[in-house]
């Protein structure tokens, strides 16, 4: 199974996060209880500690997509 990474498009700019393997089922049921208002925000903690916030009202005005992840190129 590949990675799989949510893009956030608002019009605020661009947001990408990734899921963890294994966590996609999680991750979808944390963004409909957004869009349903039974959840305030995702919060998201990336390899370094830093904790990244996406309110649900973020979400509701966005144009949400579950993408392939795209490993980069060493070069």
């Amino acid at each position: 199974m590949k990675e799989k990474i949510v893009q956030i498009t608002h019009s605020t700019g661009k947001y990408t996060l990734d899921i963890l393997p294994g966590r996609l089922n999680e991750m979808q049921e944390q963004i409909d209880r957004c869009l349903n208002n039974e959840q305030a925000a995702i919060v998201v903690r990336n390899d370094d500690g830093e904790q990244f916030i996406y309110p649900s009202d973020l979400l509701k005005n966005s144009f949400i997509a579950i993408l392939d992840k795209v490993p980069l190129k060493d070069h």
